[in-house]
């Protein structure tokens, strides 16, 4: 549950939520704040979503040496950071940096504060910062922390509100919050204890307060759309709800390989094998190529469902080729995901063995399944196929 419970805290992802903002080194040109649309931050806005890394740091770094005092630059290069941490949350290597990015933007944020506790950029950039980092935290595990965080975040994303009352940007912190604050304890009861430090949510009004961030938002709208196709995949067990969103994002950010992807995976699970194929397959050029974000364990998906795709059309020397691909970039990985795939690709090795007369190799195969974690009925079905090979039609 530590990849799910960083959004009972994800409230302060505030206006300014992984948003980027690009601007010239120009001395008089330092005073931006959130308060209203400015070209140069959508035009970071699609920096950051196609994870074009390199290039929205050394403008991240500018805007710092131009304005040392405006927490906009901090922020907007620990984005960068944890997009970096995003597109493979299994990697932990980002982590330290992206913390020590965060705590440089809360110290600009606390020296404007001292000057002027209405600062409405400090208090709504602070807020950020901490979130973040209660996400973070919340995902490696470290709880109490992350609830920690949470409480001190809250008190700042109810002033930003206050401030500007219309922002829409901002309504999606709330939005968040209302959401998870009821669903996420109905989900993982683990989390109750912490819960009752924290406000009420309301399931209804976070998902209306969403929608209307995603039609209506500055800046938050792209990541508005992203956590309602999140919810609904997630939290509603409603797949064919989850895919219209994942496709508008990545029709938009066609290089972000987390939209890629999620797109690619609700294409299959909703039945529409083509499109979701020819997804996979790219996923897997990319991924050869060395693309930013397209790893290894993006690549294991994608050969398991390609397999399984060519398993279905009776494909069986190509379905074999990707189980194959599938297995190898499995092998010695710990990641719970990585295993749960490698069973069922082991699974379905045996069996196309058993269909080619091959019952040594499908042996080795169902013997294999026993040796990782049980998933979907994965060792129940490989010692049922040790006693009787595999036929067509799944007898």
């Amino acid at each position: 549950m530590g990849s799910n419970f960083l959004n009972i805290l994800h409230a302060i992802r505030v206006a300014a939520l992984c948003t980027l903002l690009v601007l010239p080194a120009r001395a008089d040109e330092t005073a931006y704040t959130m308060r209203g649309f400015d070209p140069r931050v959508q035009r970071g806005i699609d920096l950051i979503y196609n994870l074009r890394f390199d290039e929205a740091e050394r403008h991240f770094e500018a805007v710092i040496e131009a304005a040392p005092n405006n927490p906009l630059g901090y922020f907007f290069r620990a984005m960068v950071g944890w997009w970096r941490v995003l597109i493979d949350l299994g990697d932990e290597s980002h982590d330290e940096r992206f913390y020590a990015q965060l705590q440089e933007c809360i110290d600009v944020c606390d020296r404007r504060l001292e000057e002027d506790p209405l600062d409405f950029d400090a208090i709504l950039f602070k807020g950020g910062a901490i979130g973040f980092r209660g996400r973070l935290r919340g995902d490696r595990g470290q709880y109490l922390q992350a609830a920690r965080d949470g409480l001190r975040s809250l008190p700042l994303l109810q002033k930003s509100r206050q401030l500007v009352p219309t922002n829409k940007d901002i309504l999606f912190g709330q939005g968040i919050y209302n959401y998870f604050a009821e669903a996420m304890p109905d989900k993982y009861p683990i989390v109750r204890p912490v819960m009752i430090f924290l406000p009420d949510g309301d399931r209804e009004l976070g998902l209306q307060q969403l929608e209307e961030v995603g039609r209506e938002g500055t800046y938050a709208h792209t990541e508005a759309i992203y956590f309602l196709g999140q919810i609904f995949r997630l939290f509603e067990d409603d797949d064919r709800r989850a895919l219209p969103y994942f496709d508008k994002l990545s029709a938009r950010y066609p290089d972000n390989s987390i939209f890629h992807r999620f797109t690619a995976r609700l294409l299959v699970e909703t039945g529409r094998w083509m499109r979701g194929t020819a997804l996979y397959e790219e996923y897997v050029k990319r991924s050869r190529a060395g693309q930013t974000g397209y790893h290894k364990h993006g690549r294991l998906e994608a050969h398991y469902h390609l397999g399984r795709y060519d398993f279905l059309r009776q494909r069986y020397d190509a379905a074999i080729a990707h189980f194959a691909a599938t297995a190898s970039l499995a092998d010695g990985s710990e990641r719970k995901r990585d295993r749960a795939y490698a069973a069922l690709t082991h699974l379905f090795l045996g069996q196309l063995h058993d269909l080619q007369g091959r019952r040594d190799e499908a042996v080795r195969h169902y013997e294999k399944v026993r040796e990782l974690p049980n998933h979907a009925d994965s060792r129940d079905r490989a010692k049922q196929y040790l006693r009787t090979p595999y036929r067509e039609g799944g007898k």
